[in-house]
């Protein structure tokens, strides 16, 4: 009566072994992806133009605007000694990489066309760095500068011809919802071009 129990047990052993060999030869979902992926690609041309991401209705953002650990002073003086020469209004942008409304605001000036071809044509931007939170840096930069870090970031001061504060506007008015406003960016630009406002 054993006897035949013995020799299944092996076989049924056997055949738990095997399974398990093969659940491990089993592709993962992973693998079936890219193998998928990569027969897809060889059976279908590269598109020309890559495709944009889809929006998830977050703002857009840039993610680094600021350079951090820059001379912020020497290059408002270069951007105002340069300005004599061509014209266009300095234009001083106080935040930092960790404020999102700041990085959002850059998108804004380097995306939308009309506000880029406003900036390019009649201005020459400069970042000023604030540093991390709580920080000094480029507080005396601030300071000279009508301390616009009073108002919150990011703030933009415009500077006259001769590298005096001409205005300090608070970036909130030029808000809508979520993001900036490119209508009321493009406006503070155009009524600041000229030195009116």
């Amino acid at each position: 009566m054993f006897a035949p129990m013995r020799r299944t047990l092996p076989l049924v052993v056997l055949m738990a072994l095997g399974c398990a060999e093969a659940r491990e030869a089993e592709p993962t979902p992973e693998a079936t992806e890219v193998a998928h992926e990569s027969a897809h690609a060889e059976a279908t041309p590269e598109p020309e133009a890559a495709e944009e991401p889809e929006d998830d209705g977050a703002p857009p953002e840039v993610e680094r605007p600021y350079e951090e650990g820059v001379d912020a002073q020497a290059q408002i003086d270069a951007a105002v000694a340069a300005s004599r020469d061509d014209g266009k209004r300095v234009l001083l942008m106080f935040g930092a990489n960790w404020c999102q409304w700041c990085r959002r605001l850059e998108h804004t000036f380097r995306n939308d066309e009309q506000v880029a071809a406003a900036l390019g044509d009649g201005w020459r931007l400069v970042h000023v760095d604030v540093g991390a939170r709580g920080s000094d840096t480029n507080r005396r930069v601030a300071a000279r500068y009508g301390d616009p870090l009073s108002n919150g970031l990011p703030c933009l001061v415009v500077l006259d011809d001769e590298g005096e504060v001409a205005h300090v506007q608070e970036t909130g008015s030029l808000e809508e919802g979520d993001r900036h406003d490119p209508a009321a960016v493009l406006g503070f630009l155009n009524e600041w071009r000229d030195g009116q406002g």
